[in-house]
């Protein structure tokens, strides 16, 4: 009999990003049960070169035995080189930023992003099956053509954190937001909101955003909007952070804040709920599927109203017990024990898996 093989594509390769710890862990999974599996990328950002091949060098003969698996988030010249294979084909969605959340600040990224879902949209009559890491995902697969995407809870690796002790925090209280510096992220609507906190609730709040200037123009737009509102100092923008630091940050704050206007899952909710750092997030797209009971979600991120629900989450005991209790729920179903499965699951729809892994 023929080993089956499952390969990965993956536009763009990084050893910490969502998608990268999606695609190792992906891979790990595979190869536990006895599948031959490879990842294959079009960029690979440091540390992931002796990890994964250029797509170009995939050239084996067909198999039936085979399936490849699109890992898909954006634009990429790696669609067209899949839809040419014979081999079934599967796409793993995480997401690709609408076009409208960025225009003001990114043109020419909102029409790559444009074209990207084009793309995506035109491989929906190429591919076996599909695969979204959330229902708003799948959603977004829907429109775009794909007939009953499945959904399979991403892999979401970590470091160990110990648990950060509850704590009132109504004075001095530090905020963080997690996530690259662009404009669908919304971190200027954080700056709102701290400047409302500051001065309604807690003149020593501060806020922290860590994550890469994706857009360097919004991020100065951010430095200037603090500096005009006159909370510059209690801004702070650190660039990228290693996981250690990462660590200490989810540990020592006290509220995780997420303002984003579109998000496809939000990996680092997850990982703050790990930590026990309360969560306050504006409940667009998929944050309210992410976050579940387990944190405050506003339908209206006006500043005044952001930081009320910031001052409730943070001086109530009895509430931030009840998130916590509710988090627990929320992890189970983002384990690596769940995702295996559900992964697992979903893969024996488009390809023979061998005799008991399922």
């Amino acid at each position: 009999m023929s080993t089956v093989e499952v390969h990965q594509f993956v536009p763009s390769l990084a050893m910490r990003d969502a998608i990268g710890q999606h695609t190792f862990a992906m891979q790990a999974m595979l190869r536990s049960v006895g599948i031959d599996s490879e990842i294959y990328a079009d960029e690979m950002k440091p540390g992931t070169e002796e990890l994964a091949k250029h797509y170009h060098h995939f050239h084996p003969r067909p198999s039936k035995n085979r399936l490849l698996i699109y890992q898909a988030s954006t634009l990429s010249p790696m669609a067209a080189f899949l839809s040419e294979r014979p081999e079934p084909k599967v796409l793993n969605y995480h997401n690709v930023t609408p076009p409208q959340t960025i225009r003001q600040w990114e043109f020419g990224a909102s029409m790559a992003t444009s074209i990207a879902l084009d793309q995506i949209g035109k491989l929906s009559h190429q591919v076996v099956g599909s695969i979204a890491v959330s229902k708003f995902n799948a959603s977004d697969l829907k429109s775009l053509g794909y007939d009953g995407p499945v959904v399979a809870a991403p892999f979401i690796t970590h470091a160990s954190v110990e648990p950060r002790p509850d704590r009132d925090r109504p004075v001095g209280a530090s905020w963080l937001f997690v996530g690259r510096i662009f404009p669908n992220k919304a971190q200027h609507d954080l700056v709102a909101a701290l400047a409302a906190y500051r001065r309604i609730y807690d003149s020593a709040a501060t806020l922290t955003l860590v994550g890469g200037r994706a857009s360097e123009r919004y991020a100065c737009a951010i430095e200037e909007y603090a500096k005009r509102l006159g909370i510059s100092d209690a801004v702070s923008i650190t660039g990228s952070i290693p996981d250690d630091g990462m660590e200490d940050l989810y540990r020592t704050s006290d509220l995780f804040v997420c303002a984003s206007d579109h998000e496809g899952f939000c990996f680092p909710i997850v990982e703050a709920m790990r930590a026990r750092l309360p969560v306050v997030a504006y409940g667009s797209s998929a944050i309210p599927e992410t976050v579940g009971k387990a944190g405050f979600i506003v339908s209206d991120k006006s500043p005044i109203n952001f930081a009320t629900a910031a001052w409730i989450t943070l001086t109530d005991s009895g509430l931030r017990n009840t998130f916590y209790r509710q988090s627990e729920i929320q992890l189970e179903k983002y384990s690596p024990e769940e995702a295996r499965r559900q992964n697992l699951d979903a893969l024996s729809n488009f390809i023979k898996l061998p005799l008991g892994v399922v």
